[in-house]
């Protein structure tokens, strides 16, 4: 997913830190299967501007479809 996200066309693409803030989140959260709800919720971990969030949800709906 990572990858996905870094592809696209975004004002700030995820870096190591972010991916590691979203895998401590993902633990916390007791995640243990990401379903296509897992990184809808928590995308803000992962990229701080809203429109990056925006781009990366339609993105990834489109893709589950």
């Amino acid at each position: 997913m990572i990858r996905s996200l870094r592809s696209l066309d975004i004002k700030k693409k995820p870096s190591v830190s972010e991916t590691l803030d979203w895998a401590r989140t993902l633990m916390v959260l007791g995640v243990d299967h990401i379903d296509n709800d897992v990184p809808n919720e928590t995308m803000p971990v992962l990229l701080k501007h809203q429109r990056d969030i925006e781009i990366a949800v339609k993105e990834l709906d489109g893709r589950s479809s």
